[in-house]
């Protein structure tokens, strides 16, 4: 019963924790430090005044570019809004809701009777060129630019907030970790989907739920655990070990997402609501799960991913063998390369330190 009071408690902060970020938001440019401005001293001799004056100089341009990095987050937050609210998302409410009834209204005035066979036609047709010439593109080229905005708010909260970030020491681990993480969420969202198609009356839509909550939980808590210098394994770790409070995290945002039938409007509230669970995730405090029940969701793609990677590894050894470099998963599970394969949540130094 205990346990039970402790998930459903994990669980209600994390769902307060989620939506905090809709208030929190507002408060990071105005709570911004404000750098010490030192004050030029009078001086007789020409030589320190110049000096001074030169310094004074190049820490005002210091202050500057520091001002212009903590006050990133609120206009990348409105770059945001503006891209997928107002040009994506309001070209799709015009389409759907203006100019498509709009061209049906004229059919029917125009045609009487032959409009409704004549708007099965025109109508399937017209979605696919708005789609293709409109749609797609713009989908596209928004979710890369959301990728770079994304990063800069995440970067400039932390810095706010928590001071400069601990990035893994690593460039090759650094590379290896955000390319091998991407695989691993993809791999998590095609099992989420999988599990939709369950034939069980909403069996598949609560445990699809479940992933999803998880999934979004992760997206938005990733970009912090990386400025903390967490590697992969071990913040996949953390979030199965304290599921109740990361699924309470997530559940606003997979509602809101799995809702929509199409998916531009749902990538489209994606990406216009994320930024906003990225401060809750800057901000939050994460409820630990003493229950000692870890909610082990990850373990197939993470030993799918595995298994992928020994056999490209297998495929194409490394050159030097002398110098072998080790990939992410040897700091967590100590043998994502070997021939013997290992849980990797349970090595050594795969448990992050409670906080």
């Amino acid at each position: 019963m205990d346990s039970l009071k402790l998930s459903v408690y994990g669980f209600l902060r994390g769902l307060r924790d989620s939506i905090a970020g809709f208030v929190l938001i507002f408060r990071y440019d105005a709570d911004a430090p404000e750098k010490p401005r030192s004050s030029p001293t009078k001086e007789t001799n020409l030589a320190k005044r110049r000096a001074a004056q030169q310094a004074e100089k190049k820490q005002k341009q210091t202050l500057q570019k520091e001002l212009v990095l903590d006050t990133k987050v609120i206009h990348r937050v409105l770059q945001c809004c503006i891209l997928n609210g107002v040009v994506f998302g309001l070209s799709l409410v015009f389409f759907n809701y203006m100019l498509l009834p709009g061209l049906k209204q004229a059919l029917s005035l125009f045609l009487d009777e032959r409009a409704g066979s004549v708007w099965l036609y025109v109508r399937p047709t017209l979605t696919a060129v708005f789609n293709m010439l409109w749609v797609l593109p713009l989908f596209v080229l928004s979710r890369i630019i959301n990728t770079i905005w994304f990063q800069d708010i995440a970067d400039s909260a932390y810095r706010q907030r928590q001071g400069r970030p601990q990035l893994i020491g690593s460039i090759s681990k650094l590379v290896a970790d955000v390319l091998i993480s991407i695989f691993i969420q993809l791999l998590f969202l095609i099992q989420a989907n999988v599990l939709m198609l369950l034939p069980l009356v909403g069996i598949g839509v609560m445990l699809s739920g479940i992933h999803m909550c998880m999934l979004n939980a992760l997206y938005a808590f990733e970009y912090r655990w990386f400025n903390m210098g967490w590697e992969l394994y071990k913040r996949l770790s953390f979030i199965e070990e304290n599921w109740p409070y990361f699924m309470g995290f997530g559940l606003p945002l997979a509602i809101i997402t799995m809702y929509p039938s199409s998916v531009y409007v749902s990538g489209c509230l994606f990406a216009l609501l994320f930024p906003v669970f990225i401060i809750s995730a800057n901000e939050a405090d994460p409820v630990l799960n003493y229950s000692g029940y870890q909610l082990q969701l990850f373990s197939l793609v993470v030993g799918v991913s595995n298994r992928i990677i020994q056999i490209l590894v297998k495929r194409h050894p490394p050159p030097t063998p002398s110098k072998t470099q080790h990939s992410p998963y040897h700091s967590a599970s100590s043998a994502a390369t070997s021939k013997t394969q290992h849980s990797p949540y349970h090595s050594a130094g795969s448990h992050p330190t409670r906080r």
